[in-house]
């Protein structure tokens, strides 16, 4: 009986010590590079690359009409909004992760200055209408 006892005992030992492993459940990109950080105005795109990772794989969507991809400009109050491809075979769930290459049009100067500074603030939604966290880029001067 001394010995059940002793097992039992040092089997809720190990069991109280083991943790489930979080799996990453949430929707998330992060930004890897942008370049270049100073240009003459419309002269040179912007590229910004960005990581995302989905657990269902929800990104891009089949209809072209639908824009998925939010880019704001600081200096504006209204964001661009594009279309992203699905990433994933359809009808299906699995988990996703890569890499965005983003060219964005070469930036002008709105004002009548010959310096502006600007950042790119970006996000994705996905398929269940479910916004990604934001990311935002260095600070960007634009030349005339």
């Amino acid at each position: 009986m001394k010995g059940i006892t002793c097992i039992l005992l040092a089997v809720s030992i190990i069991f109280s010590n083991c943790k489930k492993t979080e799996v990453e459940n949430e929707f998330s990109i992060s930004l890897i590079e942008m370049n270049p950080s100073e240009i003459i105005e419309f002269e040179e795109n912007i590229n910004v690359r960005i990581s995302y990772s989905h657990p269902q794989g929800f990104v891009g969507f089949s209809d072209p009409d639908y824009l998925s991809l939010e880019i704001k400009d600081s200096r504006l109050s209204n964001s661009d909004y594009y279309h992203l491809f699905p990433l994933n075979p359809p009808q299906s769930e699995v988990s996703i992760t890569g890499e965005i290459l983003i060219e964005v049009d070469a930036p002008f100067i709105f004002g009548n200055g010959n310096t502006e500074t600007l950042t790119f603030t970006i996000r994705i939604q996905d398929k269940n209408k479910n916004w990604s966290n934001k990311v935002t880029t260095d600070l960007i001067t634009v030349n005339k």
